[in-house]
């Protein structure tokens, strides 16, 4: 019995999936032999994986267990992101015993394999099913393999963030206004659901603030809804939208939770565009940012401009003119965000795989050779031959530089430990307490953010964002101090506090590391330094 298209395209991408997600295991199972060392290679991953342990630890009490759950603290992400990961973990509690939140690596690998492959495998295959329709094997399988080809989306399979969870989200709302069709029924309302989840996850909702006036607008203009009703559906959709917000983050319900969730939004919105211990003197979209994170993560330019010529087909199709015309809308006010902000290689992903769907109009169906297209050469068999051959061969070039990079970032993951300058240094460190007998006595160790040290029982590890000063080592007397080189080299420059965030800490800093360099510590003497880091060690155990 022949096998309906349909089922080939959708088992052919179930297939790709799987592949897919098992072969992000493996390096995915790497940088995280304990909690430490995750701040040396993903410092999120380090401030966010306590938060979601203390969710799932059992309480004295129900209430205590609850309250644990839902106030989860760590107010830079939405709750949804933290309800989502504590879920996938939940299972792997219950069957680990009580020794369960120690074991990092498995912990990491689930976060990882569940939080960000995962959802992105199937934002991607849900994104070209809504494109494709799954009548061309050919134009779905291709588009899919593509677009898990992309380097960014790659390199975002290697931590655990709410980006994959964002885009998934924005996916949705595409299929539930491509689904009510000028209904501005359950679907719509749907939508306006989801967008209030999506804006609490990493505001991805704010950016359908066109997409939704167009979709009303349209309606009145193609007379399916009168302008009365429009109004009364904006604002329909505004209030559903609000109650997926809240209904999402209840603690926005609690005045004090409420506070300290705006109040870390704030500092959030202020260190992305301005810096976290200097300023960011360039943080519009340039030239140079083009060159290092466009065209290496994302596409050349001709892989662009055939995505928006894919576009533009698809908003002349009128099957798919309604889904096409929501992308244009979702895209502009994002792209002028993303444009005006402190960009970041990973910024542009909730673009890239709705624009880069529009690819299925560009494959085509199949590409004949017979003997009679050549004997009559006419524009139409110029468009039904040259124009998909042209597209094929560019889109292949740029899967090829795809894979080459993708090569380098999975190879670059998978042997991240033994490739770690921070590891290696603290090894070299290690060896020398073995060397002068100090490596079994209790350590009090400062370190810097991604300096490693790994977690041992007469270990007591110090460790501050904010980074060390002469009142913080004063305070905590450390016997070790491990200085990233980075921060000396910035931090010793003479204009330095100029171009600080905080003029204030930025001088307690350029002192303190200052003389660190300069072997001037007070109490301490430099112990080790490589090209990585500094460690100085207290006097008093080289007697």
């Amino acid at each position: 019995m022949k096998i309906p298209t349909e089922r080939k395209a959708l088992l052919g991408i179930v297939v790709i999936g799987i592949i897919y997600f098992t072969l992000m295991i493996f390096p995915n199972f790497t940088g995280a032999k304990d909690i430490n060392m995750l701040s040396i290679f993903e410092k999120d991953e380090f401030a966010q994986i306590n938060h979601v342990v203390r969710m799932l630890k059992s309480g004295d009490s129900l209430y205590d267990a609850l309250r644990r759950f839902f106030v989860y603290l760590h107010y830079f992400y939405g709750y949804p992101f933290y309800f989502f990961s504590a879920l996938m973990v939940f299972s792997y509690r219950l069957l680990a015993g009580a020794d369960w939140g120690n074991n990092i690596s498995v912990l990491m690998l689930l976060l990882r394999q569940l939080v960000s492959v995962l959802p992105m495998i199937v934002s991607v295959a849900l994104m070209v099913e809504l494109q494709a329709r799954r009548k061309s094997l050919f134009k779905a399988l291709g588009t899919v393999l593509f677009l898990l080809a992309i380097p960014a989306v790659i390199q975002n399979n290697f931590w655990w963030h709410p980006d994959s969870l964002a885009i998934l989200l924005v996916v949705l709302i595409f299929f539930f206004i491509d689904k009510d069709a000028f209904n501005y029924g359950k679907c719509f309302y749907i939508a306006a659901f989801i967008c209030g989840i999506a804006f609490s996850v990493k505001y991805s909702g704010a950016f359908f603030v066109l997409a939704i006036p167009v979709y009303l607008v349209w309606g009145v203009a193609a007379k399916k809804i009168v302008l009365q009703r429009a109004f009364i559906l904006a604002i329909s959709f505004v209030i559903v939208m609000i109650l997926g917000l809240v209904i999402s983050n209840p603690l926005l319900l609690v005045p004090q939770e409420r506070a300290e969730i705006i109040a870390t939004q704030q500092l959030q919105f202020v260190q992305t565009r301005t810096g976290y211990y200097t300023v960011n003197p360039d943080w519009n979209l340039t030239a140079e940012k083009i060159n290092r994170i466009v065209w290496p993560f994302y596409a050349h330019w001709f892989t662009l401009i055939i995505m928006l010529l894919g576009l533009v087909k698809g908003i002349t199709s009128p099957r798919f003119r309604l889904l096409n015309v929501m992308i244009l809308m979702y895209i502009l006010p994002y792209l002028f965000t993303v444009g005006t902000s402190s960009i970041r290689p990973l910024y542009f992903l909730p673009l890239i795989i709705p624009l880069g769907s529009s690819l299925v109009h560009l494959f085509p169906e199949r590409i004949s050779f017979g003997k009679d297209v050549w004997r009559q050469f006419t524009l139409q068999k110029v468009n039904q031959l040259l124009f998909p051959v042209g597209v094929m061969i560019l889109l292949l070039i740029q899967f090829g530089i795809y894979i080459q990079k993708d090569i380098q970032i999975y190879t670059d993951i998978l042997h991240r430990e033994e490739r770690s300058e921070s590891i290696a240094f603290y090894h070299d460190i290690e060896q020398l307490l073995v060397e002068q007998n100090i490596d079994k006595q209790p350590l009090k160790i400062y370190r810097d953010p991604t300096a490693y040290v790994p977690p041992k029982p007469n270990y007591d590890i110090l460790m501050k964002w904010k980074l060390a000063s002469y009142d913080y080592v004063n305070q905590h007397q450390p016997d070790l101090l491990l200085l990233e080189m980075a921060y000396v080299i910035e931090f010793i420059k003479p204009d330095v506090v100029e171009s600080a965030v905080d003029p204030g800490d930025m001088l307690a800093w350029q002192q303190f590391y200052g003389d660190a360099y300069q072997n001037q510590l007070d109490g301490y003497s430099i112990f080790y330094q490589n090209e990585f880091g500094l460690a100085l060690i207290h006097n008093e155990l080289l007697k």
